[in-house]
């Protein structure tokens, strides 16, 4: 019988991929719209809310894999976004 017990023992509760990846990408498409629009505290707040919400999409085990592959892109579009 596999329950909630097993489940906590290979990495928790976890978001499906695609559902997962759609929340990601909503969150760098909200970076990039108050990079260009110049509110950033609502970029900041776009950064907190998906490491908050990043043990859900790729476990507990990958949560800092998944937050610097984020966090990288972030900073493309950083970078993007200033030299435009």
């Amino acid at each position: 019988m596999t329950g909630f017990g097993d489940r906590a023992r290979r990495g928790g509760w976890r978001l499906g991929v695609v559902s997962g990846s759609a929340v990601l990408v909503l969150l760098l498409a909200l970076e990039l719209v108050s990079l260009v629009t110049g509110l950033g505290t609502r970029y900041f707040a776009s950064i907190v809310a998906a490491w908050l919400i990043m043990p859900a999409i790729v476990g507990l085990r990958n949560v800092l894999d998944g937050g610097c592959y984020f966090m990288l892109i972030s900073l493309g579009i950083l970078v993007v976004v200033d030299l435009a």
